[in-house]
C-alpha cells in the first residue's frame, strides 16, 4: 500500500513569496522554513487534496509548475516529501 499524504490537523502553513524565494510558516512549531517552488507547490496540492500518493501529488505538480517527468523525476518528489515529513509538516497515512 502506498502512503497518502496529508498535512496533519493541528498543523496551519502560511506562505509568503519573496524575492529570494518562498518562507513558509510552521505555526505548529512558530518556525520559518525557506523552501523552493516545488516544495511550495507540492504542500499546496496536498492542503487542497489530502490523501493523495507521491504520484498523485507528483502528476499534479508537474501539471501546476509545466514540468516534465525528466525535470522533475518521481523518486526525487518522493523524496522531498519525505524531508517534508521530517520536518513534520506533512504526514502519511500508510
Amino acid at each position: 500500500m502506498q502512503p497518502r499524504w496529508r498535512v496533519p490537523a493541528s498543523q496551519q502553513l502560511l506562505f509568503e513569496d519573496l524575492d529570494d524565494g518562498i518562507v513558509l510558516f510552521d505555526a505548529q512549531v512558530g518556525g520559518t522554513h525557506l523552501v523552493n517552488p516545488t516544495a511550495a507547490e507540492a504542500l499546496e496540492v496536498i492542503l487542497e487534496s489530502p490523501g493523495l500518493t507521491a504520484a498523485q501529488i507528483h502528476r499534479r505538480v508537474l501539471d501546476r509548475l509545466g514540468l516534465t517527468d525528466q525535470a522533475l523525476p518521481l523518486a526525487a518528489l518522493d523524496e522531498l516529501l519525505h524531508k517534508l515529513a521530517e520536518l513534520w509538516l506533512i504526514a502519511s497515512d500508510a
